[in-house]
């Protein structure tokens, strides 16, 4: 018998996080942030983003549900929840009951994100994740809302890319809180893998049917000169810092170095993921620069890329998909696709760059790793952090003036795949070729 390249209950969908689709969520960090001068490099700023929070969710889960999605992935929004220290607004878990509400009585299944990368303004005055106190604080709020709202949650994800924001807000200075300081960057980290194992046991405690897990970035990391042992040493080093680090200490339940040069164990730690996501944009070519202290003597220097005139995502490299896909099952959970998309302003690269990872996800589905869904990013244009407006990775495009969605090419072809349940894809290819 000839085996069903994707499984009958696998998960078609897209992804949104709050702060970017919402609009006017004024009491977070990231709103403090985008206020400051050329932090945001098009010089926009959130503001109503897509009208989420306002009603234009429904609509949105609407048009994926007629596009054949049968998953959505969203995040909930801290500051709206707590908008002060241990007070939460009933209004806002509501809001957030009607939205999930909306998307079952769609028949979508839901991926729920407890935290995607924002903070209320009162942690962030608090030091952010160098507070030791936050993971305790986010393990309470997810206790809550997996109680109000867990009987509309398919799947819980404690925290988006905390490998990212540990990166950027506290080693780059790039995001909030905006620090520079390695050491700050390795505490946040700390107390992020901590803050995951609170959400996770929390959810559980409320919901012990409930399946959880952790979301992280996971691009392809390789040496520019394979056969350069300098090349190999920095992409070691680089791949452990912002990938092997999160992986060995889920495994093994201790901190490990640099983040301790004890390793001490994290209570419920170990094994705290009934599943796990992976985020994947592209592949970061890496040589050895012996200037580049500040990015610890690597550079990126892959040919061709997706970049805009401040961030990287990447050269687009399908097979890196399937390699990291394989890597998160040997710690023996399901994985999910959580994101993958590509920044393309005129939908040209994006039909192909879709097509042709979901094709590798059939290949290790056909090997037997357990993948059991795949969302783009994103649904909709959305507020891209750093970048503002300028960089659109959505299915559908938006006005942001007067709130219109277009369908792009690439929404109608995913929605082609998304409705044959992945039978389409070798047909959807071959007419990509066909056309040029």
């Amino acid at each position: 018998m000839v085996r069903a390249p994707f499984p009958d209950e696998f998960l078609w969908g897209a992804a949104t996080s709050s702060h970017q689709v919402e609009g006017d969520n004024r009491d977070c960090d990231w709103w403090d942030w985008e206020q400051r001068a050329g932090v945001i490099h098009d010089g926009t700023r959130s503001g109503g983003a897509a009208g989420w929070w306002a009603g234009r969710a429904e609509e949105d889960l609407q048009r994926a549900a007629s596009m054949g999605h049968t998953a959505h992935r969203l995040s909930l929004e801290w500051s709206r929840l707590e908008p002060a220290p241990g007070r939460y607004d009933p209004r806002a878990l509501e809001r957030y009951g009607e939205i999930l509400e909306a998307a079952r009585g769609l028949g979508l299944r839901t991926m729920v994100t407890l935290n995607h990368f924002t903070l209320p303004r009162w942690a962030a005055a608090g030091g952010s994740w160098l507070d030791g106190t936050l993971p305790e604080r986010l393990g309470a709020l997810s206790a809550r809302c997996a109680r109000v709202l867990g009987d509309r949650v398919d799947l819980w994800a404690t925290l988006n890319e905390p490998n990212v924001l540990a990166l950027m807000g506290y080693a780059a200075g790039q995001w909030p809180p905006g620090h520079r300081r390695v050491d700050r960057a390795l505490r946040a980290m700390t107390n992020l893998l901590r803050a995951h194992v609170e959400c996770y046991r929390a959810v559980h405690r409320e919901r012990p049917e409930a399946q959880v897990g952790l979301v992280l970035n996971l691009p392809s990391i390789e040496p520019a000169r394979s056969q350069h042992a300098l090349d190999r040493a920095v992409v070691f080093t680089h791949d452990w810092l912002f990938s092997g680090v999160w992986l060995w200490a889920l495994e093994h339940g201790r901190l490990p170095w640099p983040l301790s040069l004890r390793r001490p164990v994290v209570p419920g730690l170990a094994g705290s993921f009934d599943w796990l996501g992976i985020n994947y944009y592209g592949k970061m070519e890496t040589r050895f620069d012996p200037w580049a202290a500040d990015r610890l003597f690597g550079r990126h220097v892959q040919e061709s890329t997706v970049r805009s005139a401040f961030a990287d995502w990447g050269q687009i490299h399908p097979p890196g998909l399937a390699a990291q896909l394989r890597r998160l099952a040997t710690l023996g959970a399901p994985v999910y696709v959580t994101e993958n998309g590509v920044f393309d302003n005129e939908d040209r690269l994006r039909p192909r760059y879709l097509l042709e990872h979901v094709a590798a996800v059939r290949d290790v589905l056909a090997e037997g790793v357990d993948v059991r869904g795949y969302f783009h990013w994103s649904l909709v244009d959305n507020f891209e952090w750093g970048e503002g407006w300028a960089t659109h990775f959505g299915l559908l495009a938006l006005d942001r003036r007067t709130q219109e969605r277009t369908p792009r090419r690439s929404a109608e072809i995913y929605a082609q795949l998304c409705r044959s349940r992945g039978a389409a894809l070798d047909d959807l290819l071959a007419g990509l070729d066909a056309a040029g």
